[in-house]
């Protein structure tokens, strides 16, 4: 689960006007890091991920993250205008129950698949994650997608809020 959830968030984040598998195209609107300087988890500057047209996610760019045990997530996901999903989520316990397949696509984004989880700068220059598998899926997720995330830690917050939008040539 939390596999998913990270390697959605990543992918919705780090879109820059890329021409995606299946004709889609997708633009970051906008892109916060709203925890402010003392976030556990930032996106620096020039982080991007290119969805080729073999349907393979390539993250390149760096994540900071500070030490932290416990990662409890509120999100919303917005689709032109109206909620699609909302809740919250424990990732920690996430990452204990994701599939082996789950933990792999987090390994190649430097994401940590367990908990705790020490300081550290992960960088993803030129690692490929293939989701040719969810290409028929591109459909849905066409339009304006906000994706906004507030995570609580033992050891501080993160926050981001992102803005994406989707289309078809």
């Amino acid at each position: 689960m939390l596999a998913k959830f990270v390697i959605l968030f990543i992918s919705c984040v780090a879109f820059d006007e890329a021409l995606a598998c299946n004709g889609y195209k997708a633009k970051i609107a906008k892109l916060e890091n709203c925890a402010g300087d003392d976030a556990v988890f930032t996106i620096q500057e020039g982080f991007d991920v290119k969805l080729n047209k073999k349907c393979e996610l390539v993250p390149t760019g760096c994540i900071t993250n500070k030490a932290f045990s416990t990662a409890v997530a509120k999100f919303k996901v917005h689709k032109d205008g109206i909620v699609m999903k909302d809740g919250k989520m424990d990732l920690c316990a996430a990452a204990d129950q994701a599939s082996t397949e789950a933990k792999d696509m987090l390994k190649l984004f430097g994401a940590p698949s367990s908990c705790p989880v020490g300081e550290e700068k992960i960088c993803s220059n030129d690692h490929k994650v293939d989701l040719s598998k969810y290409k028929s899926m591109l459909g849905m997720a066409r339009g304006h997608l906000i994706i906004e995330s507030e995570i609580k830690h033992d050891t501080g917050k993160s926050c981001f809020r992102v803005e994406i939008d989707i289309t078809k040539n």
